[in-house]
């Protein structure tokens, strides 16, 4: 096993190869009868390259046999093209981004659990206009906001108002 962990609260288990090619039907028997004794809830399927549609299939069958939740990530997901970097096009794109990731924090906040790593790359891809977070970012976020919890609810509300007065003038401009 390459991977094994808890990934989005659950356990993780599974291989990445450099070729899709070196996911022969026996090692794909191998890795999700391993991911299953494991207790795995999730078996992953990794290559740089692109994995074919055989393959994706056999590992389908196998996973759905043995239960894990199959995940495949390759040349697409992995090493997509980059995007163009965001920026404001107008003046009140940036408070209104400010504004949604305020009001999706505050919703995970009041529900009471611990905000996911997911969740909290989430508010700072809205936040950023659609800019993925890095790794550093959502760890701090994730820690602040498990760390403080329900303290952060007053300050995300005084953010709220003040991006409306900001936003208030500029919607009328347009």
């Amino acid at each position: 096993m390459d991977i094994f962990g808890i990934w989005d609260e659950q356990v993780l288990a599974g291989e990445v190869m450099t070729s899709a090619l070196q996911f022969t039907d026996a090692r794909l028997e191998r890795d999700v009868a391993l991911s299953r004794k494991l207790g795995a809830d999730v078996h992953l399927l990794a290559a740089v390259d692109t994995v074919p549609d055989a393959t994706r299939a056999t590992a389908e069958r196998l996973c759905k046999q043995a239960g894990p939740e199959l995940h495949v990530y390759d040349r697409s997901p992995l090493r997509p093209a980059p995007l163009p970097k965001l920026a404001p096009a107008t003046a009140a794109d940036g408070p209104r981004w400010a504004l949604s990731a305020a009001q999706e924090l505050r919703a995970f906040i009041t529900t009471g659990k611990p905000i996911t790593s997911s969740q909290a790359a989430k508010v700072l891809k809205t936040a950023s206009g659609g800019t993925s977070p890095v790794g550093g970012q959502i760890a701090a976020l994730t820690e602040a906001v498990n760390h403080h919890g329900a303290a952060l609810t007053q300050p995300l509300e005084h953010l709220r108002r003040e991006a409306r007065l900001l936003l208030d003038p500029l919607n009328t401009q347009q």
